[in-house]
């Protein structure tokens, strides 16, 4: 492929993302939830008993701890979630639909179904929707900087990863 053409279908493929991310975003802004909120509420209406660690839906929704920490108090507020240390161990906290996050979270979720079926499906096949959807998956794999191991806490960086400053912390000392 020559380098004008990569350059040029991937920035027909972010920006078809774009657009129909804001799309579909406002149709959820518009009931009310967030594009964070829905992520969280969606995570948890798949998982089992409706609840997860808090880790786990940090990881899921792309967010450092402490700010997913933030997003669960908002919604925590909002009678949304609750959130319960585990009987097992008291390090994990575990962040679960509340009756009233449940019919939200059920209620959005259709919203989301349906403004994906127009925007989405009403201009692309399910076919295209499908091999577009396995490839971004495979690019995300394949650069997924940091995995953080559930049982031990402990983090693991990639090579790539390693290599890069963390600019929160500054300039590396010497």
């Amino acid at each position: 492929m020559r380098d004008e053409d990569l350059v040029d279908h991937w920035r027909s493929i972010t920006s078809g993302v774009r657009w129909a991310e804001q799309r579909v975003g406002q149709v959820l802004e518009d009931f009310g939830v967030s594009a964070q909120w829905f992520a969280v509420l969606h995570s948890l209406l798949r998982a089992e008993g409706h609840r997860s660690p808090m880790s786990v839906l940090a990881r899921e929704v792309s967010m450092t701890s402490g700010g997913f920490t933030k997003l669960a108090d908002r919604m925590a507020r909002e009678g949304l979630i609750d959130r319960r240390s585990s009987v097992n161990d008291r390090r994990v906290v575990h962040a679960a639909l509340t009756a009233d996050g449940l019919v939200m979270a059920q209620r959005a979720t259709r919203l989301y179904q349906d403004a994906l079926r127009e925007y989405l499906l009403g201009v692309v096949s399910a076919h295209d929707v499908a091999s577009a959807a396995a490839t971004m998956g495979a690019l995300s794999d394949a650069h997924a900087a940091r995995m953080q191991d559930e049982d031990s806490g402990e983090m693991f960086v990639t090579e790539g990863a390693a290599a890069r400053p963390d600019r929160r912390r500054g300039p590396p000392r010497e």
